[in-house]
């Protein structure tokens, strides 16, 4: 069988990262350098790859083909960049008004999300939009956007709407990860060609898109952060997942409670990545059979 063959024959993946801060920095790193080593999940032999938050950064490193496993020693190591923040700062530094907003049920995601990006634009932060722009820069490989469909997530703070950045779009691309990662009240929203953008609650994406892109496969890797407006796409999982596509779903395992409570704390980071690596050690065989045409 020849090359295009071969490529013809491949399962259409996608793989869709959610929240966590800090600590889901690591642990989102320590799956994804398991599910490399173990089931051979690379970023050519999946379509799309789409970050929220935390899963923006990791998304990108994974996209940019990077050494995974020196970044999971790096993490054991401690050798990685925190937010450029006061020593201490958590989510006690978000105001109440915008904790309460993110716990909210109340209206749409989008109107949650509008409501909680006026919020966040009026809230005080200690760094500028352009501080986090330059420090997430500091992180990436560089400025180019990584040759696989990467899509780090956002929303633009003044009309809630969910936006999925494109390499087309033309927007920096430490920019578009940056508005991602941009916690309401914590960091500041990101200012993108006049608009703004923060870290809300997403609407809904994967349904949209797994007919897009025509996948017959989703690898969702992402721990349950309550506290955090990270992308929840279980709902919409598992009804994709009833009318026939083929789900792995990656979120977290025993002592995973400490990686989300303190998902603030780069202190923690050591130990959520060990959690990852187990954790995709534990769903290697899954995505191996996923991954299988």
């Amino acid at each position: 069988m020849d090359q295009q063959d071969a490529q013809a024959r491949r399962v259409r993946v996608g793989v869709v990262l959610g929240g966590g801060g800090e600590t889901g920095i690591a642990w989102q790193t320590g799956v994804l350098a398991a599910l490399a080593s173990e089931a051979g999940l690379r970023p050519d032999t999946v379509d799309v790859v789409v970050g929220t938050s935390a899963g923006a950064i990791a998304g990108c490193y994974f996209s940019a083909g990077l050494d995974l496993d020196r970044l999971v020693e790096k993490e054991r190591e401690g050798e990685v960049a925190s937010a450029p923040l006061p020593a201490g700062a958590g989510m006690t530094a978000i105001p109440a008004q915008i904790v309460a907003a993110l716990g909210s049920t109340e209206g749409t995601i989008q109107e949650r999300g509008r409501t909680i990006g006026a919020l966040a634009l009026k809230a005080p932060t200690p760094i500028s939009s352009a501080d986090l722009v330059a420090y997430v820069s500091s992180m990436l490989p560089g400025p180019d956007w990584p040759a696989v469909d990467f899509r780090p997530t956002s929303v633009n703070a003044e009309t809630g709407e969910t936006v999925l950045w494109r390499r087309e779009d033309g927007v920096p691309l430490a920019a578009a990860v940056a508005s991602s990662a941009a916690v309401p009240g914590f960091l500041p929203v990101v200012e993108i060609d006049g608009g703004h953008y923060t870290d809300a609650p997403r609407t809904s994406f994967s349904a949209g898109l797994v007919g897009e892109k025509a996948l017959d496969a989703i690898v969702y890797i992402g721990m349950p952060t309550p506290n955090l407006s990270n992308t929840v796409e279980e709902k919409a999982l598992d009804e994709l997942a009833a009318g026939g596509l083929r789900v792995v779903r990656i979120t977290g395992g025993d002592g995973s409670e400490e990686v989300i409570r303190e998902a603030l704390d780069p202190r923690v980071r050591p130990r959520a990545v060990e959690l990852g690596l187990r954790d995709g050690t534990a769903a290697a065989p899954a995505v191996t059979e996923l991954l299988r045409p």
